[in-house]
């Protein structure tokens, strides 16, 4: 028997796939050849676009009718697994912030500085696809459903 799905659900896998699509963006943005011209122009934007996507993902998961709030009230069990997802999320967007950083101004010369943006950025997406993992496992415990999202 399928389960309906609650509306938070619903909510938040549509975010993940917004989420995943910009994680894939950034990710392939980094793996482009930096030589090529437009390659800051290009790592910028979809910088900002993952930096969108995860503000909406927070806003799906954090606010007051979010997935956590729902699982606290379905589920207050998992109150370690929420708490510990919604402090990923201050770290992330430090991390996210400090990749623009990085990007805003650099030089198409500064060999340098490119490398140290794409570990940065690389180091980011790896966190993001683990953050995404867990967050799946959290929710299919709390609701027996696949959040799924980008599949």
């Amino acid at each position: 028997m399928t389960h309906p799905v609650p509306e938070p659900v619903s909510v938040a896998r549509t975010r993940r796939a917004e989420l995943l699509a910009a994680i894939n963006g950034l990710e392939e943005a980094l793996a482009t050849p930096a030589g090529d011209p437009v390659w800051r122009a290009r790592v910028q934007a979809r910088a900002d676009r993952l930096a969108t996507a995860f503000d909406d993902h927070i806003a799906a998961t954090e606010g007051p009718d979010g997935i956590y709030a729902d699982i606290l009230r379905t589920e207050p069990r998992l109150r370690f697994g929420v708490g510990r997802l919604a402090a990923e999320h201050i770290d992330i967007r430090i991390s996210i912030g400090a990749l623009a950083k990085l990007i805003e101004g650099l030089a198409d010369s500064d060999a340098q500085r490119i490398e140290l943006i794409r570990e940065e950025g690389t180091s980011l997406v790896a966190r993001l696809v683990r953050h995404r993992q867990r967050g799946a496992d959290l929710v299919f415990e709390a609701y027996a459903q696949d959040i799924r999202g980008g599949d």
